[in-house]
């Protein structure tokens, strides 16, 4: 499969009268709700439709990116053939899921609001489709912010009203990642330790840009013949997503009702039969957030990331089909793999934070470690902390 696109926002969804309406009526209120990103003020007068196009607003600009990095204005240049270019690719790699905060177009995006608190943020496409639902959507006429209906009080009222929306849309076929439909939701939080104030099917959050959650496990071990290895899983060609690509041995979302802790457990149950006295030596290690954008739509995403060491004889046995096969890999091959367009890009940061944690990419072999640290930590929290 190739690599899911990113960068330049999709709009085939939308005719080109409505994307010129976007442009000509859109640009005096673009990104209100970002101005106090870094305390950068953006001001961006109307504009007739034959006036020149205004430069492209990402996040990275209104963020610590607003000055690209030497070394980061390099990637696009032809990689080095010294050395230095293993360590490049590493860089490249944290761009690529990233891509959506190095190269989202915010121009024609909108913020998502329930009640006074933002929670999403919403492409042209599914902007268009959303204001044919006003008894759902409010659509602020001189900010251009998205709300849900003040008259959707409750957390069911805003469930309830919100799968009957999606249900329709995917009864219509209007957007491609709702043919991956999973009968299981997420909740919508204004942050992740805030009260939830709806759930949402999972394969939709993206077309709202919601923060998404999920658990990553790597399971390592000392094996006597290849070293230190990291145990990998190749996804089932069944799977909605990233099909046949490789992926950590345990990964999962954040489902209604289940903690951190639990999704773990249970994952490494099903994904990987990882018994329980093994699982007692689950240790956490933080996590890790990124923002991806793909052809279905924004990831603004948090894995909360654990390390488990597993002894040289185990091995690893799917029980819910979602696996094709597992395999001990050797570090240095890790380190290769996962910058293949035959692994899954948005596992690529837990990957890389547990090398930078085991230190097997430091100071001495990756000359921009700092910068490299940062795009794995993306301040997601600061992105979604608007106010009406």
């Amino acid at each position: 499969m190739m690599l899911e696109s990113c960068g330049e926002p999709q709009l085939t969804e939308i005719s080109q009268q409505q994307q010129q309406k976007l442009k000509t009526n859109g640009r005096s209120e673009s990104i209100s709700s970002y101005q106090s990103a870094n305390n950068t003020q953006f001001t961006f007068d109307n504009h007739s439709s034959s006036s020149p196009c205004l430069p492209k607003v990402t996040f990275s600009s209104l963020g610590s990116f607003v000055n690209k990095p030497t070394h980061l204005a390099q990637l696009e240049q032809p990689a080095a053939p010294a050395s230095s270019s293993e360590m490049s690719r590493f860089m490249k790699m944290a761009k690529q899921f990233n891509c959506f905060y190095f190269n989202g177009d915010l121009q024609f995006c909108r913020p998502l609001f329930i009640g006074e608190k933002q929670v999403g943020l919403m492409k042209p496409s599914v902007l268009e489709v959303a204001r044919l639902h006003p008894e759902v959507f409010c659509i602020d006429t001189v900010s251009g912010n998205v709300s849900l209906h003040p008259q959707l009080a409750t957390y069911e009222e805003r469930s309830a009203e919100i799968h009957n929306i999606l249900s329709k849309w995917r009864d219509e076929s209007l957007f491609h990642t709702l043919k991956g439909w999973r009968n299981e939701c997420y909740e919508v939080k204004a942050g992740y330790a805030d009260p939830p104030l709806l759930r949402m099917e999972r394969s939709a959050t993206c077309l709202f840009g919601i923060r998404q959650y999920g658990v990553s496990i790597n399971g390592y071990t000392e094996d006597p013949k290849l070293g230190f290895c990291l145990w990998m899983q190749r996804r089932a060609r069944t799977k909605q997503t990233w099909p046949g690509k490789w992926d950590n041995i345990v990964s999962g979302g954040l489902s209604v009702g289940h903690s951190v802790f639990e999704t773990a457990m249970k994952e490494a149950d099903e994904e990987a039969s990882i018994p329980p006295h093994l699982l007692a030596n689950l240790k956490a290690a933080g996590s890790v957030s990124f923002y991806f954008e793909s052809e279905r739509g924004l990831f603004p995403n948090t894995e909360f990331v654990y390390d488990l060491e597993l002894p040289s004889d185990f091995v690893p046995d799917n029980a819910d089909g979602e696996v094709d096969t597992f395999e001990l890999v050797p570090i240095e091959e890790v380190k290769s793999r996962i910058v293949t367009t035959d692994y899954k890009t948005t596992s690529c940061p837990v990957a890389l934070d547990f090398l930078i944690r085991h230190n097997f990419i430091n100071s001495n072999n990756e000359p921009h470690l700092p910068e490299l640290v940062e795009l794995l930590h993306i301040p997601l929290h600061l992105i979604y902390n608007q106010s009406r």
